[in-house]
Formats: structure tokens, sequence, C-alpha cells
């Protein structure tokens, strides 16, 4: 049974910080964040020994970014993305087959929001796996075009039971 669940409580990290260290437990990215350096930030992994709990990414930030790969963060209950967000085609589409989504071995992580078009230009994979308390899925948003992985396959691994709405 899929949950919507709209609240999540925030904790400022520093605005230009967008690695997570170990003793943060609630990861916050600000509005147009991380997006300074075209050159230096094209993959972004949190440590799997960091017990951060939520994360929570504002809206336009990580622009650069060509593959997201969140392995192991135990504690993780809550994972969201605000609107364009990992992405260069802002309030449009690409095809870029270089750019993958990867989450998985998240074993309390509840749920995942992910704002429109966040990811609209991410071609490659979009993979989730192993999060064996995954009850939302909200990829963005119903009644308005969102183009999230817009040409992605979409694979979901180790759930039995598991309902998928299309916005």
């Amino acid at each position: 049974v899929l949950v919507v669940v709209l609240c999540v409580r925030k904790k400022s990290v520093e605005e230009e910080s967008c690695s997570i260290t170990k003793d943060v437990l609630n990861f916050y990215v600000k509005k147009n964040s991380c997006n300074s350096n075209r050159n230096s930030l094209h993959y972004w992994s949190p440590s799997s020994e960091s017990n951060v709990r939520t994360i929570d990414i504002g809206d336009d930030s990580f622009r650069w970014v060509k593959e997201v790969h969140i392995d192991g963060l135990n504690e993780l209950k809550t994972l969201k993305i605000g609107k364009n967000s990992f992405t260069q085609k802002r309030n449009h589409f690409g095809n870029d087959q270089s750019k993958s989504f990867h989450l998985m071995n998240c074993k309390s992580l509840e749920w995942i929001k992910i704002g429109e078009y966040s990811f609209s230009d991410f071609a490659g994979d979009f993979e989730l796996k192993n999060l064996s308390s995954l009850e939302s899925i909200i990829v963005g948003t119903v009644g308005s075009e969102s183009e999230n992985f817009y040409v992605s396959s979409f694979t979901v691994r180790g759930r039995k039971y598991f309902t998928l709405f299309s916005v």
C-alpha cells in the first residue's frame, strides 16, 4: 500500500556542503545549492557510514551531477528532492544516457518524494533495490507535466508487493 507523507523535520547544514558526514542526522540542502562548479560534482554518493535519517534537497540543486548512488544508508527514513534538481534541462527533458539514479540497501527508508522536472535529462537506469520498508514513492506532480526520468528504464528489485502510480 502506498501512502502520501508530506512533512519532514529539517535541520540545515552549511549552504555549500554537498556531502553528508557521519554525524549529520538530517541533511538539508537549500534551494539553488551545490551548483557552483560544473566540472567537480558529477557523482553524488553519501557515505554508507552515515547515520542520516532525512535527506531533503531543495529546488534547483545539484545541476551538474550525472550519477546518484545511495547505498547502505540503514537509518535513512525519508528522501525528498525538490523540483528541477539533478538536471540541466530545467522545466524540460533531455536524453543523457550517462546519467543514472541508484537507491539500494536502505532498510529503514519509508518514502521517496521527487519534485517535477528533477532528473528530467537522466536517460540511464532508475534503480530501486532492497528497500524493505519502502511504502511510498511520489515522482512528479499529479495533474501537471513533470518529465522525471523521461526516457529512463525503471527497475524495482527486492520487493514482493509494490504498487506504482504513474503521474
